[in-house]
């Protein structure tokens, strides 16, 4: 009897581990999704890992991993080719990629949906003060390095100065390069994006710790044809935001978010990628550059392609009115 009370006492519990493993909630898979991001000595590389930890934490279908790149012009080309399942974006460039035209010519993806707006940043122009460069039309002939490598500030520099006809001697190099030279005397000035209107950048203020710094901005005029290309926005840094700039300088810039593809990401995850970037609250203000962020949702909805699925389900559950052209086909709230 003993014998046959233990075999049934095993039976009964291989039956009963087999019930809970029948009636257990099935472990979801999580993706791994590829984000490809910036160059690791920005400041916003940091904010984007930090960003990919708060989703990730969050997030019971995917787990991002943060990829550096040279800046938004490699990850945009990294999401194109298929390479990164998202990453960042110079806005203003997306539709070109959507449409297949510009440097995208012939290779359409109509796929391609926003995640989040972040910023609307100015890439300032910084010379040397001892230089005889005083206005943009000074720049012919002069070397100058338009952004750092791989950087839509580089691409978009270049194809500016172009439209205007203003040829200088670019330099290209990485940020920190191009800082090198500068204190070297290599190259006579360089544009590099700040993190706000109002806010000077870190990597100037550290050259202004030795090296006097004049701050060259764009006419009027020259500010309606930048706008006109439709290639970058343009904004007033207010007199004082740099030591040494007593009046206002207009200087152009971009419009930078995350994006991915309507297939690269699912509307699960496009969703939980709202909440981390919209939701986040005081934890977004202690990790984003400055410290002081902006309202990404009404950024965001000035948004120059489709959003994903997954962030206008978000939007419209948080009483958000999404603008019709901003909802993609397949869409089905």
């Amino acid at each position: 009897m003993k014998q046959l009370a233990t075999k049934f006492g095993l039976r009964a519990l291989l039956a009963s581990s087999a019930l809970a493993l029948t009636t257990a909630a099935p472990a979801v898979a999580q993706q791994q999704i590829g984000f490809a991001t910036t160059s690791s000595s920005s400041g916003w590389y940091s904010f984007y890992a930090s960003l990919a930890t708060i989703a990730n934490r969050g997030s019971e279908v995917m787990n991002v991993s943060v990829i550096e790149t040279g800046g938004a012009a490699d990850s945009q080309a990294m999401v194109h080719a298929g390479q990164a399942e998202m990453g960042i974006a110079n806005f203003l460039a997306l539709p070109a990629m959507m449409e297949g035209t510009g440097e995208f010519d012939g290779r359409p993806n109509e796929g391609l949906r926003a995640i989040a707006i972040l910023s609307a940043t100015p890439n300032v122009l910084a010379v040397r003060a001892d230089s005889d460069i005083e206005t943009i039309e000074d720049l012919a002939g002069k070397r100058i390095n338009p952004g750092g490598l791989g950087t839509a500030t580089e691409s978009v520099t270049l194809a500016l100065f172009e439209e205007m006809g203003i040829e200088p001697d670019w330099q290209l190099a990485g940020m920190s390069d191009a800082a090198d030279f500068f204190r070297d005397r290599r190259i006579d000035g360089f544009f590099k994006t700040s993190g706000a209107v109002d806010q000077p950048d870190s990597l100037i203020e550290e050259l202004q710790a030795t090296i006097d710094i004049r701050m060259v901005g764009f006419t009027p005029e020259q500010a309606q044809t930048i706008e006109d290309t439709g290639l970058a926005l343009t904004f007033e840094v207010p007199a004082g935001v740099y030591a040494n700039q007593p009046e206002p300088v207009i200087a152009k810039g971009l419009a930078y978010g995350y994006f991915a593809t309507a297939d690269s990401v699912t509307e699960q995850m496009a969703y939980d990628l709202a909440q981390a970037t919209f939701g986040a609250g005081d934890e977004m203000a202690s990790i984003y550059p400055g410290g002081n962020p902006p309202d990404f949702v009404e950024l965001t909805l000035s948004s120059t392609i489709p959003l994903h699925a997954g962030v206008v389900r978000w939007l419209q559950e948080n009483d958000v009115d999404v603008p019709e052209d901003l909802i993609p086909d397949e869409f089905e709230g």
